[in-house]
């Protein structure tokens, strides 16, 4: 079973004629997009059900098995939107592949099939349905002084999701605030300095010293994390579990707990009382020194969060780590990956990964070429994606089905 990502969101399982095991995303500009904890939290939850409707069905048949995973899929992408205006392209998405399984939906066996698929959407359903994710947090800025996190322009008034650091994680990882980043640099030191001044060049939208290769590596990460870890795994895994319905589900219902749980500590340390650390943007408006209100990045605007960590560089470690553990602890891979990107009317950009090391790096670096985040915030969040996953893995056995 391979899970290919295609746009936004998260996934309904389907299959192909080859009986090849798939996830379609509903179209980004459906829902609008999500911010970047919530987004690993729904595909997490669609995962999560996924895996519990496989795990259940395992002694049918192949086609049995397909059927009730993508319904579980179905009801708890649902679940997650609450239906609101996903009701006609989620039905169309199982509708469509529905012939392909080959398994009569009208037959008792199709009904069982779907019974199974609907029990484990409602049991994942259940158990996330309090787990803090709809909690009002207030947030409020501190004072437009140097090293203070500011809303930037063009971002939203209100920062995205503060409750995220307080989300319930999966698999019963437990405290998640245990992972927290160390500080960063202070904004006195010459280290801060100099990676200020580095991301103002490298990062600025009129770069003169980026290069067009850097400046692609920007456009070509620019996506959601979840959809393009998850397109990358569906790379690295190719058909290697084509009809391998149970342990296909494992490893993506794997991948997404570790980048919700990811998510989950990147905001905590962001949001920690400690560390609400300013944006380039923000160091760009407010230093004393090097003050240019006319500075804008590459990638604008700037996310409505502090900076410190990298919640895509966190995401990129997390994910990394569990490719790695399935690669059986290699870091090599040979994955060609292409991303369309509408900003500036770039197109399509390709590139091929022959190291999981290096594709998580090159995605942190594509935040400071995009003028957006500090190299610390980068290093460091790779770190802390990688603790954060290593630690799922551990617990994952024995606590996957407590969501």
């Amino acid at each position: 079973m391979r899970l290919s990502f295609i746009t936004l969101a998260t996934a309904a399982a389907v299959v192909n004629a080859a009986v090849d095991q798939s996830a379609t995303f509903v179209n980004g500009t459906i829902i609008g997009g999500l911010q970047s904890p919530p987004s690993a939290w729904a595909q997490a939850i669609v995962q999560g059900a996924v895996y519990q409707a496989a795990v259940k069905s395992k002694h049918e048949s192949l086609e049995f098995q397909q059927l009730a995973v993508s319904h579980a899929a179905h009801n708890a992408l649902l679940w997650v939107f609450h239906g609101t205006r996903l009701y006609n392209p989620v039905d169309a998405a199982l509708r469509a592949v529905i012939p392909l399984i080959g398994l009569d939906p009208n037959s008792d066996k199709g009904k069982e099939a779907a019974r199974y698929g609907q029990i484990a959407a409602s049991k994942v359903a259940h158990a996330r349905s309090d787990d803090k994710i709809t909690n009002f947090v207030d947030f409020t800025y501190g004072p437009k002084e140097p090293g203070v996190y500011q809303q930037s322009p063009g971002s939203n008034p209100f920062p995205d999701t503060p409750q995220a650091r307080f989300v319930t994680p999966f698999a019963a990882l437990g405290d998640i605030s245990r992972f927290r980043a160390p500080p960063p640099p202070k904004t006195n030191s010459k280290e801060y300095e100099t990676q200020l001044l580095y991301v103002k060049e490298q990062g600025s939208l009129n770069s003169t010293v980026r290069t067009p290769y850097d400046t692609d590596t920007a456009y070509f990460w620019r996506e959601s994390s979840i959809t393009g870890w998850n397109r990358l795994a569906g790379a690295v895994v190719g058909n290697k579990l084509a009809t391998k319905v149970v342990e296909s589900a494992k490893f993506y219902a794997q991948l997404n707990y570790a980048l919700a749980n990811a998510g989950f500590a990147s905001w905590d340390t962001k949001l920690a009382p400690r560390d609400r650390h300013p944006t380039p943007h923000d160091l760009g408006r407010l230093g004393r020194d090097v003050s240019d209100a006319s500075w804008t990045p590459l990638l604008r605007p700037t996310p409505s969060h502090p900076d410190y960590v990298s919640t895509h560089s966190t995401f990129g470690g997390a994910a990394a780590a569990v490719l790695r553990a399935w690669n059986g602890g290699s870091d090599a891979i040979n994955a060609t990956l292409s991303s369309t990107v509408a900003l500036d009317n770039r197109g399509t950009i390709t590139r091929t990964f022959t190291s999981l090391r290096a594709a998580a790096e090159e995605n942190s670096k594509s935040r400071v070429f995009g003028g957006i985040h500090f190299t610390f915030a980068g290093v460091e969040g790779i770190k802390l994606g990688e603790k954060v996953a290593t630690e799922t893995l551990k617990k994952f056995d024995d606590y996957w089905d407590r969501f």
